[in-house]
């Protein structure tokens, strides 16, 4: 086996690394919220369009008497909240716009944790020869 590889295994190889790392830093930093973050009632104040779901935009007060506005980490189905509506939330103390509704189960890294090891296992295959390169097909 040789040590000569193809630019696009590397390629492949480092957005895997990168959407894996991702992934588990976004889940991580979710679960610490909801572990760790302070409740408040808030007020959804509008609902903004965000693929085909919905980011509840919240008005709540923080433990030290601030009035915060800001745009919830998670999305919500089209009539799951309605504007008016009070929810839980938790915000960090730190960074109070880093807000996310109470109780929701972190989500969205799954997906993202998916591509970035086909990705990684693409690359890794591609270094050891056992899957060809795209550039051997276009000769």
């Amino acid at each position: 086996m040789s040590l000569t590889f193809h630019a696009e295994a590397v390629i492949f190889l480092l957005m895997g690394v990168f959407f894996t790392m991702a992934a588990v830093y976004s889940k991580r930093s979710q679960q610490a919220r909801q572990q760790r973050g302070l409740k408040a009632l808030a007020t959804i104040i509008a609902l903004k369009p965000s693929r085909q779901l919905f980011s509840p935009q919240v008005r709540f007060t923080t433990a030290d008497g601030r009035t915060i506005e800001a745009e919830t980490e998670s999305a919500a189905e089209a009539g799951q909240y309605e504007v008016g509506q009070q929810v839980e939330v938790i915000y960090d103390l730190k960074n109070p716009e880093n807000v996310d509704l109470a109780g929701v189960k972190p989500s969205g890294s799954g997906f993202m944790l998916l591509v970035g090891l086909l990705f990684t296992a693409i690359g890794v295959l591609q270094i050891l020869d056992i899957v060809p390169v795209f550039e051997e097909y276009w000769h």
